[in-house]
């Protein structure tokens, strides 16, 4: 093709006829510079279907972790409420004014446990994909927002429940590391073991010691079940939000 051009500036020259000529290079640019235009066009709607596919793929990633978050929370919750309003009714019987040492001896040695079950790893790396390589800026601002304001609500909740766990921890350890109990099997150190510590028990430090234990529980439970519960209403939104933006793509 260049070669067949060349030999027609190669003939208009020979033959004088320059206004013809000029007439054809600037015709010839024309189609030089339409060209290239055409090739940019081209190599910019290839990069924007491969940005598609790629925000594509990452959105169903995304739905993806958040469905089986869904379920996780939803395996979890049920245990969450059962051992929180079994905690409160702990409380509840020690509060009645009919309560006896023997009654938070008996509800202490035998029936309340101070462990505490971790919290739910959920999946992030879809969303940490999407931060990452900046594909969440291609989206719509309405979906986009929707995700930042998803997950840094979530993490802040995560985060608080986190911090209450932790402090927890260090509360019990005194606790376990002064009384024995016998709630759970793997805890049963034994007759001779639970009656010798139980046998001098300092009845003001077990009061003590029981209601600050129980009551930071009741507050790690409820900081828990709130955070539960938006992971599982604002994720279910979120996921109709992604279903809709994917069906218009």
């Amino acid at each position: 093709m260049i070669k067949i051009f060349r030999n027609i500036r190669k003939n208009l020259l020979a033959e004088g006829k320059t206004s013809k000529y000029l007439k054809y290079a600037i015709g010839e640019i024309v189609l030089v510079v339409i060209g290239i235009l055409i090739a940019l066009q081209i190599n910019n709607w290839n990069e924007n279907r491969k940005t598609d596919l790629k925000i594509k793929g990452s959105l169903e990633a995304l739905r993806s972790d958040l469905i089986q978050d869904t379920l996780l929370i939803i395996e979890k919750q049920p245990f969450i409420i059962e051992q929180f309003q079994f905690n409160e009714s702990l409380r509840s019987r020690v509060a009645k004014p009919n309560a006896t040492l023997d009654t938070l001896i008996q509800i202490t040695r035998h029936q309340f446990n101070p462990n505490w079950s971790a919290q739910i790893i959920y999946n992030t790396n879809a969303y940490n994909s999407l931060n990452q390589t900046g594909l969440i800026e291609n989206l719509s601002d309405s979906l986009k927002a929707s995700i930042k304001n998803f997950y840094n609500k979530k993490s802040a909740l995560y985060g608080r429940v986190e911090q209450t766990t932790n402090d927890y921890r260090e509360k019990i350890t005194s606790y376990v590391n002064t009384y024995t109990f016998g709630s759970t099997p793997i805890h049963d150190q034994g007759k001779l073991i639970d009656s010798l510590v139980w046998k001098h028990v300092n009845p003001g430090h077990l009061a003590a010691t029981f209601q600050g234990i129980s009551n930071f529980k009741r507050i790690l439970f409820t900081e828990t079940r709130e955070e539960m519960d938006y992971s599982l209403i604002h994720s279910r939104k979120l996921l109709k939000q992604i279903n809709d933006y994917l069906k218009k793509q």
